[in-house]
C-alpha cells in the first residue's frame, strides 16, 4: 500500500494505451497504480515496490505473462495476480489459472465495472487470507506458549512432589539412624567400662559374658536399622532420579512399584489406610519410570487427600496385568468417590475441590497428560458418590514402539 494507505496495483502490458486506460480508471477509484511495459520490467517494479495486486498481459516480448506468473508465485505466493489479455483461447485461461492466476479478463474490457469488481474481490480475498495467516500464527504461538507453560507446571509439580518425598524419606530415615546411634553409643559406653575393669584386673567371667551378649544384641540392632535406612535411601535415590528425569529404560514393574510404595510410606504410615499391590514377577517394561512414578504418586496422594477426607479407614489396591504388548493397571480406592461434575472435570487443569486447603488442581491433569502423551496410553475412570474410584490406565510396554506403529500407514 501507499503511505496514505491506498492499495497499489501494478499493470504489466506492452500496450501503453491499455496501461494508461487501466491506470486512469483505477486511480479514479482511489488506487495507486504502477506501470511496466514488459514482463522483465514488471518483475523489477514488483521487487522494488511489492504492490498489492498485479494485472498482467499474456503476450509480451522478453517475458510473457505465464513466466511472470510463475516468478511472482515463487517470490510472493500471497500476492494476487489477474490476467488481462486479448488471448481468449480457453487453453490460455486454463493454463493461467493452473499456474496460480486469481482471475482472467479478456481484452478489450467492455464493462470496466467488471474490472473494478474483480480487483476488489481479489484484494478482499488477499486480505482475508492474510488475516487467516495472522490468526494461524497467533494460534500456533498461543499453543506453543500453552505447551511450554504446561511443561513448566508439570516440572514444578514434579519438583514439589520430589520435595515432599525428600522430607518424608528424611523423616523416615531418621528413626533407624537414631536407633543405630543410640545402640552404638550404648555399646561404646559398655566397652569403655569393660576395658576399665580389664585394666584394673577386676574383670570377671560374668562381666565378659554380659558384655558379649550386649555386644551381640547392640550390633544386631545397629545392623538391622542401618540396613533399613540403606534400603530407604536406595529406593529414594532410584525413584527420585527417575522422577526428576525423563529417561527411558527397561525395568521390572513389580519391583519398581514396591520402591514407589516404600518411598511413599511416610505419607500413609500414620493413617488407618491400607495399600495392597499385585503384579506379575516377570513383567518388564521398556518405558519411562519417572512418568509411572509421577502417576502413582498423584493417584495415591489424591486418594489420601480427597478420597479419604472423611477420616474413615480406607483401602487402596493396585493390580497390574500383562496383555500382549500392553499393561492393564487398575487403581482402586474405597473412598468417598466423585459425583458427575467432579468425574467430568477431574482432568481439567486447576480444577480442585480443596482450593482453600492447598490444592492446585494439577495432579490429575498431570496424570492424564503423562498417560496419554508420554506413555502413549489411555485411561478410564469409574466412580460414583460413596463408592470410591477406579482408574484404569492401559499402557504400552514400549511407548516409542507403540507411537511408531500408530504413525505407520496401514
Amino acid at each position: 500500500m501507499n503511505q496514505d494507505g491506498r492499495p497499489v496495483v501494478l499493470t504489466i502490458d506492452d500496450d501503453q494505451a491499455v496501461r494508461e486506460s487501466l491506470a486512469n480508471f483505477l486511480e479514479d477509484f482511489g488506487y495507486g497504480v504502477l506501470q511496466a511495459g514488459d514482463g522483465q520490467q514488471g518483475l523489477e517494479v514488483f521487487a522494488a515496490n511489492r504492490p498489492d495486486l498485479i494485472l498482467v498481459d499474456l503476450r509480451m516480448p522478453r517475458m510473457d505473462g505465464l513466466q511472470v506468473l510463475a516468478k511472482v508465485r515463487e517470490l510472493s505466493p500471497q500476492t494476487p495476480i489477474m490476467v488481462v489479455s486479448g488471448a481468449g483461447d480457453i487453453r490460455d485461461v486454463v493454463e493461467a489459472l493452473r499456474r496460480g492466476a486469481w482471475d482472467y479478463l479478456v481484452k478489450p474490457i467492455q464493462d470496466m465495472n467488471i474490472l473494478l469488481h474483480s480487483v476488489e474481490t481479489c484484494l478482499e480475498r488477499a486480505r482475508l487470507q492474510r488475516q487467516n495467516r495472522e490468526y494461524q500464527q497467533s494460534l500456533e504461538e498461543s499453543l506453543e506458549k500453552l505447551h511450554r507453560t504446561q511443561k513448566e507446571m508439570i516440572q514444578s509439580a514434579k519438583m514439589a512432589a520430589l520435595g515432599d518425598l525428600v522430607a518424608g524419606v528424611a523423616h523416615e530415615v531418621n528413626t533407624p539412624i537414631g536407633v543405630s546411634v543410640t545402640a552404638a553409643s550404648f555399646l561404646s559406653e559398655r566397652t569403655r567400662q569393660l576395658r576399665e575393669l580389664y585394666e584394673k584386673g577386676d574383670m570377671k567371667r560374668s562381666d565378659l559374658e554380659k558384655y558379649l551378649a550386649l555386644a551381640e544384641e547392640s550390633s544386631g540392632s545397629v545392623l538391622s536399622n542401618l540396613e533399613r535406612a540403606a534400603e530407604l535411601v536406595q529406593s529414594f535415590k532410584k525413584v527420585a532420579a527417575d522422577q526428576s528425569s525423563e529417561e527411558k529404560r527397561a525395568f521390572e514393574m513389580k519391583n519398581y512399584l514396591e520402591q514407589i510404595l516404600l518411598s511413599l510410606r511416610p505419607q500413609f504410615k500414620r493413617t488407618p489406610h491400607q495399600v495392597r499391590m499385585q503384579c506379575p514377577d516377570d513383567l518388564i517394561l521398556d518405558s519411562y519410570p519417572g512418568a509411572i512414578m509421577q502417576i502413582m504418586t498423584n493417584l495415591i496422594m489424591n486418594s489420601l487427600i480427597h478420597g479419604f477426607a472423611d477420616g474413615r479407614p480406607g483401602e487402596i489396591s493396585i493390580n497390574v496385568e500383562s496383555a500382549g504388548e500392553k499393561v492393564l493397571l487398575t487403581y482402586r480406592d474405597t473412598g468417598m468417590g466423585m459425583d458427575r461434575e467432579q468425574k467430568e472435570r477431574i482432568y481439567d487443569p486447576f480444577y480442585t475441590t480443596t482450593r482453600g486447603s492447598g490444592g492446585t488442581g494439577l495432579g490429575m491433569n498431570i496424570v492424564y497428560n503423562l498417560v496419554t502423551q508420554t506413555l502413549r496410553g489411555s485411561i478410564l475412570l469409574e466412580t460414583s458418590p460413596g463408592q470410591g474410584v477406579v482408574f484404569m490406565p492401559t499402557l504400552p510396554k514400549d511407548p516409542d514402539r507403540a507411537a511408531a506403529l500408530s504413525e505407520t500407514p496401514s
